[in-house]
């Protein structure tokens, strides 16, 4: 799939058409070294990779809230994008000289009633309805897990992490079984089970952070030497309670009094073990929220400022991504209060059945307190009431613990033949990661003279994808190379072994790189792969042996900005 058109208009009209080519793109910034220290660097040349990924699925907010833009969102951006209806329509054809298939998508920055997302002239205004479409049309696959966005996460490489990790392109915050549904895709796995697998996992936490609270007031072994012991004082009571004699009706009193106190007490343990379940519940949200409002921005905000000076490509601002931080947390958040509704109203029944059967347990009491027998039976009744109200404790903790274990089980056994599937793949993974070796070896060895390898590594949660760094930690320069080459090597990786890709590519921030390196990508890659790599580079540049008047679709400067305000 290639980009074709992007184009920009407002309620007034058309603002600019982006043409794109085949091979290389540049976009770029004519804005001189003394301009651009005068005025900040904002002529909106990152922002059109910023717009395509707003086509694809992102939320758009970075196209005015960026490091360009200092510490706060560019209002005179944001007003624009909104206050004129701003569209933006994104052509992408399967072919890029005879296309057979194309895709139209239209988005504007309004809400609501007034969000426009079209596909191919279908507003889509649910946004996974809308990736898992786009999933569709491109990828021709209806699988779950990975999203659309997280598949093209590397193609778009706008953005901090995108920037510094080679495959672990996407948010900090991303679980294991996520990444390998991702890393297995690329490979032309097919990952319809992931999904499955990632809510199983989830579960699993869940089941034995439950455990560990359990596990606090006794192992089941234990609770089961505590009801042996129990029942054998029950028994011996039980023995010298025979012994006495009193007419019928006291001894139904004497066994409904002992239900009562049974009863009360496995209301009791239920009562525990929900309120046990509502402060872990309330204890998590407090943690959340104090990941959220515990930084010291100021601090921080410090260290950052310390490491944009010196490494000048970091592309998210500080606000940006606290903001994403927070963002996330309020969404798990949300996800652990689901519960809590439910449980506040079962505690309420309970505590009205206990008072209902305190009320009973008072009237038997004060019957029999009334009734004639010695202080010896007395003393017998109070050991057993007590011993029934134990084991009634003892009997409820076991349930949990029988509940939790066996569903413990169940989550194994059904992530246990999601593994086996994955893990029988094996082979073919292999195969498929040598072959992408053959490529990613051949460019990383043109770029520097080093043959970096991508291999896997196997844990609990799934397969990692690993990129061998003989010399350890690469200059900034160096990773740019090396994510240049990987992104170089999946284009021919993938159209080898004949699975559906997108093959457009888009970097920012390559100026750190030597100009040999530079000039090996701009012109050697970039044309001899079946590919599109869009860069956004400023003039002055650009290696002075170049010939790059060919491959510019479009110039921007401080006189004529991308949305010419």
């Amino acid at each position: 799939m290639f980009l074709k058109e992007l184009t920009i208009e407002n309620k007034f009209g058309k603002i600019r058409t982006i043409e794109f080519k085949k091979g290389l793109n540049l976009i770029v910034d004519e804005t001189t070294e003394k301009d651009r220290k005068s005025t900040g660097n904002n002529v909106g040349k990152t922002t059109v990779l910023r717009l395509v990924d707003f086509c694809l699925g992102s939320d758009g907010k970075n196209i005015y809230q960026d490091s360009e833009f200092k510490d706060q969102e560019n209002v005179v951006i944001k007003d624009f994008l909104t206050n004129t209806e701003v569209i933006i329509t994104l052509r992408i054809d399967n072919d890029f000289d005879f296309p057979s298939e194309r895709i139209i998508v239209k988005k504007n920055f309004l809400k609501h009633s007034k969000k426009l997302q079209e596909l191919n002239g279908e507003n889509i205004k649910d946004n996974k309805e809308f990736d898992l479409l786009l999933k569709k049309l491109i990828f021709k696959t209806d699988v779950e897990k990975p999203t659309f966005k997280q598949i093209i996460s590397k193609n778009i490489r706008d953005e901090k992490n995108k920037l510094t990790n080679i495959v672990k392109v996407l948010n900090p915050f991303t679980k294991m079984e996520e990444y390998e549904a991702l890393f297995l895709f690329w490979l032309g796995i097919n990952t319809n089970t992931h999904n499955q697998k990632e809510l199983l996992g989830k579960e699993k936490t869940r089941e034995e952070n439950y455990q560990k609270r359990l596990k606090k007031e006794g192992e089941l072994s234990l609770i089961d030497q505590q009801i042996e012991l129990v029942n054998s004082k029950i028994k011996e009571f039980q023995d010298l309670k025979a012994k006495f004699n009193f007419n019928e009706k006291f001894e139904q009193q004497i066994n409904e009094l002992n239900e009562v106190k049974l009863s009360l007490s496995k209301l009791s343990t239920e009562f525990s073990r929900l309120n046990m379940k509502k402060e872990l519940i309330v204890e998590s949200k407090e943690d959340l929220e104090k990941e959220k409002t515990n930084i010291d921005v100021s601090q921080i905000k410090l260290l950052y400022n310390k490491a944009s000076k010196l490494i000048p490509s970091l592309q998210v601002s500080f606000e940006e991504t606290v903001q994403f931080h927070n963002a996330l947390i309020d969404e798990k958040v949300k996800f652990i209060e689901k519960e809590y509704p439910s449980i506040l109203e079962k505690l309420k029944d309970i505590t009205k059945q206990i008072d209902t059967l305190r009320k009973s347990e008072r009237e038997l009491s004060e019957f029999i307190s009334a009734s004639e027998y010695n202080d010896s039976y007395d003393s017998i009744l109070k050991e057993l009431n007590s011993l029934f109200e134990l084991k009634g404790s003892l009997e409820q903790r076991k349930k949990y613990w029988i509940t939790s274990t066996g569903n413990l089980k169940r989550i194994t056994d059904e992530l246990d033949p999601i593994n086996t599937e994955i893990n029988s793949k094996d082979n073919i993974i292999q195969k498929r990661i040598t072959l992408f070796n053959k490529y990613f070896t051949k460019i990383s060895n043109k770029l520097y003279g080093e043959e970096y390898l991508l291999s896997t590594q196997k844990n609990d949660k799934g397969y990692d994808l690993i990129v061998t760094n003989i010399e350890g930690n690469p200059s900034t320069g160096k990773k740019k190379g090396q994510i240049a080459a990987f992104d170089f090597s999946y284009i021919e990786f993938a159209e080898e072994i004949e699975i559906n890709f997108v093959n457009f590519i888009m970097h920012d921030q390559l100026e750190n790189m030597h100009d040999n390196q530079l000039s090996t990508i701009l012109i050697e890659l970039a044309n001899t792969i079946n590919c599109q790599f869009i860069l956004p580079i400023v003039s002055d540049k650009i290696p002075q042996d170049l010939q790059i008047d060919q491959y510019i679709i479009l110039k921007l400067s401080e006189n004529d900005k991308l949305f010419k305000i």
